[in-house]
């Protein structure tokens, strides 16, 4: 937590989420940690959490959305492995943190948000100047609605199951990232898609809190 909540202090604390969080986590790409270091993580969070806006944990901001603990985002951003020619979808972005971040990797960069945060983020990132990355009104489980559009998609919380909807939206040789959780356990993923469906290879452990949008529908036996 910081002492204060000045410029300075926020770029000690990032600084120190650089070296004490990402490095140590074996993220070493230079486009990850130059993104992550220019990023002020504490203006995409509500204002009475900027002083906890990089913790070691995920943030609840509100509504069912977190914002991913730095060690896990930058793992999954890993992973992702996103180019200057990509576009990228963005599921659950909350304030837009993820987004800003992925902008600095990406050509583009689209977001699906509910209404709110849709408004919030994107207010957000046009002050900041992020102009390759808009966000979408829409429902997080059926994603921009054109199959094969993303060469990357990635999820900003835990699910329970990956629908075929969201799946199709990747182009032939395109990446997702996410993380299934199955009750207390969780682990990320990477999928690569493909003519047939989606191959699936483990990347690390690590637990977010289930997004609604993506639980496993309930069986009940009598």
């Amino acid at each position: 937590m910081l002492v204060g909540d000045s410029m300075a202090d926020f770029f000690v604390a990032r600084r120190e989420m650089i070296d004490c969080q990402i490095r140590t986590a074996d993220v070493t790409k230079y486009p990850i940690l130059e993104a992550m270091s220019k990023i002020a993580r504490e203006k995409f969070v509500p204002k009475h959490l900027s002083s906890v806006a990089y913790s070691e944990s995920n943030l609840n901001i509100g509504s069912g959305r977190y914002l991913l603990e730095p060690r896990v985002f930058a793992k999954m951003l890993d992973l992702l492995d996103v180019t200057p020619k990509d576009l990228v979808l963005d599921i659950a972005s909350g304030y837009g943190y993820s987004c800003a971040v992925l902008a600095s990797l990406a050509e583009a960069v689209v977001a699906i948000e509910d209404e709110y945060f849709a408004k919030q983020s994107q207010t957000i990132l046009d002050k900041e100047a992020i102009h390759n990355a808009l966000v979408y009104e829409g429902h997080l489980t059926k994603g921009l609605g054109k199959e094969e559009s993303a060469d990357a998609i990635i999820i900003q919380g835990g699910i329970e199951n990956f629908p075929d909807e969201l799946k199709k939206q990747a182009k032939i040789g395109g990446r997702i990232v996410a993380i299934f959780v199955d009750g207390f356990k969780g682990s990320c993923w990477k999928g690569l898609r493909t003519e047939k469906g989606v191959d699936w290879s483990f990347g690390f452990d690590a637990s977010a809190p289930v997004l609604t949008e993506f639980t496993k529908e309930r069986q009940f036996t009598f």
